[in-house]
């Protein structure tokens, strides 16, 4: 009799605890990944706030990827960009970046930055994933920490004339609010 009231105990103790990881399924987080997998399966580019900033004497309207999120899916399938848009992606402290085309279905110019937004370095012409294995995709990884990372068009850097050391003014403020 003792054995099967302590069974009971522990099946009610069972019972208790999926209960309550099922509510939790329910955090900001799960919804968070949720979310960003809702958008994802629905093939629909991410909408993020916009800036205007200079890089070699060009005005760029760029939109802002600052939270995990939005660094994750990027300029997944977006169809076009206009001619000096593009996206920064902002880290709060600089660290080795790697970026794939999961997904995305336009080629992009990639350009890293270190904390002081000075070009350290850069790709160019990265070309789409979209519709192809992820695990096949190639990886596009800075040789050195950066803590910005700007995709343009593929051609932009060329086009631009941008080299290593040129700067990107762009108001500071935008960079650390979330």
């Amino acid at each position: 009799m003792k054995k099967k009231s302590v069974f009971i105990f522990w099946l009610i103790l069972v019972s208790i605890f999926c209960t309550a990881c099922k509510a939790d399924s329910g955090s900001a987080s799960a919804q968070a990944f949720s979310s960003q997998f809702d958008n994802q399966s629905l093939e629909r580019p991410q909408i993020l706030p916009r800036t205007e900033a200079t890089l070699s004497g060009a005005s760029l309207n760029l939109m802002l990827a600052r939270t995990n999120e939005e660094r994750a899916q990027g300029l997944m399938y977006y169809d076009s960009l206009e001619a000096n848009a593009g996206m920064l992606f902002v880290y709060s402290s600089p660290r080795i970046m790697s970026f794939w085309m999961c997904n995305t279905k336009i080629p992009l110019d990639l350009i890293f930055f270190s904390e002081q937004l000075t070009v350290t370095e850069y790709i160019e012409s990265m070309q789409p994933g979209y519709g192809q294995n992820p695990a096949l995709l190639p990886r596009y990884v800075s040789q050195m920490p950066a803590q910005y990372a700007l995709e343009l068009n593929s051609g932009a850097i060329k086009q631009l004339g941008i080299t290593v050391g040129d700067r990107l003014e762009i108001p500071l403020t935008l960079l650390y609010s979330e």
